[in-house]
Order: C-alpha cells, then structure tokens, then sequence
C-alpha cells in the first residue's frame, strides 16, 4: 500500500464549501449581508425497482477483489475522502505563484475562485433560475392530478312560464285551449370521487309549480327531494392503485423533471469550472510568453550592444525578428484571457460583475497536483448508487409498468354498484320551505339497488392499449439497460482519463526539465564558450529554437494540468456525486475543513428573505481540486 502524504501549510489543500442546496453568497464587506437561496432539487431516488441494480452491483463488486474498502453510498455517509498518493506529486512551477497576481492588463483587480464563481452562478445565472423553474412547473401537475379527487359543489336553478295550446283534454282535465305552468326547479349538492373509484353525491331538490290543470293535486304544490346516490366499480375502475394512476405518473414525471435539472446545472457549473481554469491556463501561457518576449528582447539587446564588437547584423536582425513574433502571440493570448474573463462573466450572471468589463480578474486557486487513488470498484459502486440518468431511467421503467397495470384494469368489462335513497316532501300553496321540512316527518325513505354491465365487443381497443404498454415497458427496460452500460462505460473512461492526464503532467514535467537544461546550455555556451568552428547565426537560431521548445512544453504542462483539474471534475459528474457530497480528497491524518464562505466577489447587496434553519445543506460539494496560492 502507497504511503500517504500530509501536505504542509504552504500546499496543503484547500477543501471547498459551496452551499449548493441554498446557493449562498458572500456579501462584500462593508455592504448589507445578503443571501441568496437557490432551491437545487433533489436528488432523484431508484424507487421501487432499485433491484434491477443488483446485477450491476454483483459485477462492480468483482472489480479489483484486492480492495477491500468500498465506497460508502452517498446516503448513508456525509464525507468521502480519496486518499491522496504520496509516490508521486509536483512541486509549483516558476509561473504559478504569479498567476494569481496582476498581470496588468488593468488598473483594478478582483480575486475569484472555482467556489465563488459556482456559488454566484447557482445564485444569480439566469439560466440556472430558468432550469429551476422546470420541477416547480412539472410540480403544478401533481396537484391537478390529486385535484380529481377534490369535493364539488353544484348549485342549479331553472324557472319555467309555459303557455302552449291543448290538445287533448288529458292536458288539462277541461275546457281550457291554453295550457299555463309556472314552475321552478332547483338543486344543491356536492359530489366527490374516492380514490378507489366510486363516487357519491349527495343532492337536495326543490321547487313549486302552478298551473291551470284539474289533475295537479294540490295545486300550486312545492316540491323537495333529499337524494343520496353512490356507484362503485367492481370491476374496470376499480381500486386505488387504478384511480391513482394519473397521480402516480406525476410524481414520477417530478422526479425525472428534478434529474433532468440536476443534470443541466452540473454541465452549467462544469463549463463555469472550465472556464476559470481556461482562464488560469491562459494567464499561464502569458506569463510564459512574456518570458519568452523578455529573453528574445535580451537577447536582442546585446547582440545590439556588442554589433562593434562581434556580433553581426543578421544575429541582431534575428533576434528582432523573434521579439516580434513573440510579441504577436503575446497579444492573442491577452485576448483570450479577456475572452475567459467575459465567459466568466456571462456564465455567472452577476449583474455588477457584468459592468465591470474591464477589470482584471485574478485566479487564486491552483490545480490540484497529486494523484488521486480510486479504484474502479468504488467508483462504478458509487455511480450505481448515484447516476442521475440511471435512476431517472429506473423511474421510467416504473412509468411504463405503472400504465401497463392500468392497462390491464381497462381489459376487464364494467361492471358497476348503483346505489341510491331518497326522502321526498310536498305541501299546497308553492310551499317549498314547508316541503323540506314535510320531507323528513312524512313517509320513509326510498331506495333503489342495481348493477350496469357494459362489456365491448372482441375489445381489442383496450387489448391494442395493453399490448402497446407492454412493449413499451420491455423498450423502458433495455433502454435501462443501455443507460446503465453507458454509465459504467463512463465512468471507466473517465477515471482512465483522469490517471491518464496526471501521467501526462509528469511526463510534461520531465519535458520541461530537459528542456530547460538545452536552453541553460546553449545559453551559457553562447555567453561563455562560443565555438570558433560553428557560425554564430546557427548559436543563435538554436538557442532561440530551443526557448520556444521550452515553452512549448511549459504550456503543454499547463494544457494537461488543467486536464486533470477537468478530468476530475468530469470523474465526479460521471459518478454522479457533483452535486451530491464533498468529494475533494484528504491524506490519512485528514486535512482541516475551512468551512466559511469565499469572500471574493464583489456584489450588489439584494433585499433577500433570510434562509430557513431547516433548509440548510445536508451535504457540501467541492468543485475541481484546488490549492491555493500560498
């Protein structure tokens, strides 16, 4: 087992809290305390149908037998902490320390860092706030799906003065040619579905009538009926989990709406990280081509002081020809740090920082420059427990099964329970209100007791439905089959790349220092032992050949640090523990938390409601492995 290594004070790695749940940001010093509260969603859970991971989980726990830890799923522990190697690691290079200094680009700087452009964007990006708007729109469904089952209240009026000719004497029982009938109907009630399919109302009628016919005893007459009515499926209909279903699809619906916003806030705050170490990167590549400017001037400088003595005009006019060059990449490399400056601005939203275009911003946190060991085993583990994109495909398959239940309840004939009373009450004179109350003293009840069969025909419309759920369940299987392969495929690339790019770095670095020796020799050999033999053009030509060669391979480091700094990032996503828990790694003997809020970024302080205690972060998440300046 490799030892580990405990970093000291000027190293040592700094663990970064971003409050992701709530999304806070630090007030600028001398302002009001402002808080901004970003409600990130949940993370999406396997539900019911978490087994069909278990197959996955057998052939994750026969990778590298020989590791006996594994990774503690994200539920059940608060922290993880990779161990950091001490076999291998990288000392700071010349160019590190200077880059979170001013370059002088600008009069005014500002220091940031991977945590406070993540915790602004989550804040104040509005495209953040637009992908979060998607779960509480998906939200809204699963009340009006649960609003089916809400009471209704009916009120219903209707007044009636007929005049229409006789004929026949049954109309009216004499002589009449006209026959007149004032009348009024009315009804209240409310009615209610229940979750297992039946449905009661209860209704109370009333109303009078007056009319010229000798057969309406008594006439005019008030009329009221209390009514109470209930039909239950037996069959088609029938049940809780059938009436539910349109609920339980909108809850699924939710969870896949949180998994796909998940998702779209981790690639907007992996292309925020990506663009601070795309600006640190060509920060680096300035002052390096600074340097190269500065040696090629030197150069220059004394090949012109020595023209009298033994120099010749085409070293000199070789020298200026580098300086200008050099110059030239110089001005295109100024121009994608204020292109990344810009990016940073668009991508975190901050509306002060927007006007503030022409401030130089100065990047305080270095990538990380140790290797990391983590197993295949643990990393698979933990994205089978995590993986937004497999639980969401879980939840469709639970979707589908859901319908297809649903489906089959459909196939089945209707065969429902009709069941109904009343109390029915009548007085003279137009007297509902007398009516009303006759209807509870005189009579008994009534009742009625039935059943409504209904069956289709061959059925096949509701057969075809049920076939088509089916397959569309089996189609919801293999694609999380696919999904869950892809992961797992994820995941191995993405730690191989990230051992990968570390690998890179140290062979870079060797690059660097045997390229450092070239130049440090002909330099010297062009200063102190120049040889008689060789034509002091071709001395220069190589030692300006081997300058760019060197800084050639300083960028390349840069290039492939910064890949490992993304490559982390990118193994954290394809985990999918981004946005779960602190993942940054730690030695043996633990390295110290510093658990207060960057205070960087300068911004406007806004009237926020203060944030719940009971909203708090559960979990931290550390984005990118980072040191700070010493």
């Amino acid at each position: 087992m490799k030892d580990n290594v405990k970093l000291d004070s000027a190293s040592r790695l700094r663990v970064t809290i971003l409050w992701v749940v709530l999304g806070v940001v630090a007030a600028p010093i001398g302002s009001t305390t402002a808080s901004a509260q970003t409600n990130i969603p949940k993370p999406i859970t396997h539900g019911p149908f978490a087994k069909q991971l278990d197959v996955y989980r057998v052939r994750a726990d026969a990778l590298e037998p020989n590791q006996p830890q594994r990774l503690p799923p994200v539920l059940e522990s608060t922290q993880w902490s990779p161990v950091v190697s001490a076999a291998v690691s990288l000392d700071p290079i010349w160019w590190q320390p200077l880059v979170s200094q001013p370059l002088g680009l600008s009069s005014e700087t500002i220091p940031i860092d991977v945590a406070g452009m993540t915790q602004t964007a989550l804040s104040m990006s509005p495209h953040v706030k637009s992908v979060l708007t998607e779960p509480e729109i998906v939200r809204t469904e699963i009340i009006i799906a649960d609003a089916e089952f809400d009471s209704l209240a009916f009120v219903e009026a209707k007044y009636a003065d007929s005049n229409t000719p006789v004929g026949s004497r049954l109309t009216t029982g004499d002589n009449s040619s006209r026959f007149k009938d004032q009348t009024l109907t009315s009804s209240a009630g409310v009615k209610q579905k229940s979750r297992y399919g039946g449905q009661v109302e209860l209704v109370q009628r009333g109303g009078f009538q007056n009319n010229n016919s000798t057969f309406l005893i008594p006439n005019p007459q008030g009329t009221t009926r209390l009514e109470l009515n209930f039909t239950q499926p037996l069959m088609r209909d029938r049940g809780r989990m059938v009436n539910s279903t349109r609920l339980m699809l909108a809850q699924v619906d939710l969870q896949l709406a949180n998994g796909d916003a998940r998702e779209e806030l981790e690639d907007h705050l992996i292309t925020v990280a990506q663009t601070y170490w795309d600006l640190y990167q060509a920060r680096s590549e300035w002052l390096q081509k600074q340097r190269l400017v500065n040696g090629a001037t030197s150069l220059r400088d004394i090949l012109a002081a020595r023209s009298l003595v033994d120099s010749v005009q085409r070293q000199v006019l070789r020298a200026e020809a580098a300086v200008s060059s050099r110059q030239s990449d110089l001005v295109r490399v100024e121009t994608r740090i204020r292109n990344a400056q810009a990016r940073l601005r668009m991508l975190t939203g901050n509306p002060s920082f927007a006007r503030m275009s022409q401030v130089e911003l100065t990047p305080q946190d270095l990538p990380f420059v140790h290797r990391i060991e983590l197993s295949m085993r643990e990393a698979t583990l933990t994205a089978l427990d995590n993986r937004a994109d497999v639980a969401q495909s879980i939840r469709e398959v639970q979707s589908v099964s859901t319908r297809v239940d649903a489906a089959k309840n459909q196939v089945l004939p209707r065969l429902d329970l009709i069941l109904s009373s009343y109390v029915a009450g009548l007085d003279s004179n137009s007297n509902t209100l007398g009516a009303f109350t006759r209807q509870f003293s005189d009579g008994r009840p009534s009742y009625a007791a039935g059943f409504l069969f209904e069956v289709p025909i061959g059925n096949r419309s509701n057969k075809a439905r049920l076939e088509r759920n089916r397959w569309e369940l089996n189609r919801s299987i293999y694609d999380f089959q696919q999904k869950t392969e892809v992961a797992l495929t994820d995941v191995e690339i993405a730690l191989r790349e990230t051992q990968t790019t570390f690998d890179e770095m140290l062979a870079k670095k060797n690059s660097i220092l045997a390229a450092k020796r070239e130049v440090d020799y002909l330099q010297e050999r062009w200063e102190y032992l120049p040889d008689p033999n060789e034509s002091a053009v071709l001395l220069i030509e190589n030692l300006l050949d081997a300058q760019e060669r060197l800084a050639g391979e300083e960028q390349a480091y840069v290039t492939a640090e910064v890949a490992y700094a993304v490559a982390w990032i990118q193994l954290q996503k394809s985990m999918g523990t981004l946005l779960r828990f602190n993942s940054a790694p730690a030695s043996a003997d633990s390295l110290p938390l510093d658990t207060t809020p960057i205070r960087t970024m300068p911004i406007d302080p806004m009237p926020i409601d203060p944030i719940p205690l009971d909203q708090l972060p559960e979990r931290e998440l550390d984005f990118g492995l980072t040191e700070r300046n010493p």
